[in-house]
């Protein structure tokens, strides 16, 4: 997309693809994604708006259509998104998807997709805790508006940061992403799993994914008719407990999405414990891939999942071990659970995500300069 004077920019904070890839780095590529396949489909948006992404040095790239990728030098560092990006988007409107933007500018959005660095803060190195706090303490406060995952994490954000609730823009994730193509039997033979044998977990090992509760619940069976496997990769250095998964598991480490998707359509059941979670992504996409979701009733895992899933007390390894139990003894409950999911489906896809994100930004850049420069507390930048 070629810059054109006088049209609205909004530039996109690239900073995500030059990160280790967990939930938060997918939902900035795939809404990304999405935001350009709505810009290539109406020549009337291209007309209005002009969208650049950002990306450090060090970055990956995406496959856009119309986005236009520029490149700033640096690496994806914070030096590189409070100095490098914020004089690259000085007088353009910013959109950030990743908890964090240029300090200094007004005119942005930022995306905070929980408020797990408050509610949980026993998980967190007291770097970390400090660091996160303080950005979205500041930035909260001072950019044009938050966007976050759930309506959950709206009223924790407002809850634990006394951000305004009525300003919070909401918005969802998707799953359609993680259906995905491969040798479904080499995929097992390299794990050294047996399809519909294994019950599956997916997320980094931290403490908030609670992946200890599948041991505590599956010492309760005897026998349990199924292997534990948990894919995701284990933070070591931000999280204080490294050694939460019970003897017994299979830990698959990180493993590619053509993987992950076989593996989601082999499970037995995809089993989701968390304690906390802005979204639960896991959970959605299983249930693209044909998964059924046994989940824990917390946070934002009831809002998202709705009734695509079984439940059970997150706190309480005999809830979980029943519920295993009682599918285990009804192979019909199974199918059942799998239309379930696939019609929650309906409300939770990337494109909506985007066009909520792309309806926001009509409204707020094609109003007057003067309506944005009476509504900041400082200058504009």
């Amino acid at each position: 997309m070629a810059m054109h004077a006088g049209r609205p920019r909004i530039v996109l904070n690239g900073r995500f693809l030059a990160q280790v890839h967990t939930g938060v780095q997918r939902y900035g590529a795939e809404t990304v994604l999405a935001l350009d396949r709505l810009l290539a489909a109406d020549d009337s948006l291209g007309a209005r708006l002009d969208v650049v992404l950002a990306v450090p040095d060090d970055a990956s790239a995406l496959p856009l259509q119309v986005i236009q990728q520029v490149r700033l030098p640096g690496r994806g560092s914070h030096r590189w998104e409070q100095w490098s990006l914020w004089r690259f988007s000085r007088g353009s409107y910013l959109v950030n998807f990743n908890y964090s933007g240029p300090l200094l500018k007004r005119q942005q959005l930022i995306t905070v997709h929980d408020a797990t660095v408050r509610a949980m803060p026993q998980a967190f190195s007291r770097a970390y805790r400090w660091f996160h706090n303080a950005m979205v303490s500041v930035l909260g406060r001072t950019v044009d508006r938050v966007m976050t995952v759930s309506e959950f994490s709206a009223d924790e954000l407002s809850r634990w940061f006394g951000l305004a609730r009525g300003a919070i823009l909401v918005g969802r994730e998707g799953g359609e992403h993680a259906v995905l193509a491969a040798d479904d039997a080499a995929v097992l033979r390299k794990h050294r799993l047996e399809r519909g044998r294994f019950i599956l977990g997916v997320g980094s090992v931290k403490p908030n994914k609670n992946f200890g509760l599948i041991g505590r619940a599956v010492q309760r069976m005897a026998p349990c008719p199924w292997t534990v496997a948990i894919a995701g990769a284990k933070d070591i250095g931000i999280f204080r407990d490294a050694s939460i998964l019970p003897d017994g598991f299979k830990f698959l480490g990180f493993v590619p999405d053509d993987e992950l998707s076989a593996l989601y359509r082999n499970a037995a059941w995809f089993v989701f414990p968390s304690l906390y979670e802005g979204f639960g992504l896991p959970a959605v996409e299983a249930m693209a891939n044909g998964c059924p979701v046994l989940a824990a009733r917390a946070a934002s895992i009831p809002e998202v999942c709705g009734d695509g899933a079984f439940y059970f007390d997150a706190s309480d390894p005999r809830s979980l071990a029943d519920l295993l139990t009682t599918v285990a003894a009804r192979p019909e409950l199974r199918e059942s659970l799998v239309h379930a999911g696939q019609r929650r489906l309906a409300s939770y896809n990337w494109p909506e995500n985007a066009r909520i994100l792309l309806q926001y930004l009509l409204e707020r850049q094609l109003r007057p300069a003067t309506e944005w420069s009476a509504r900041l507390p400082f200058p504009s930048t």
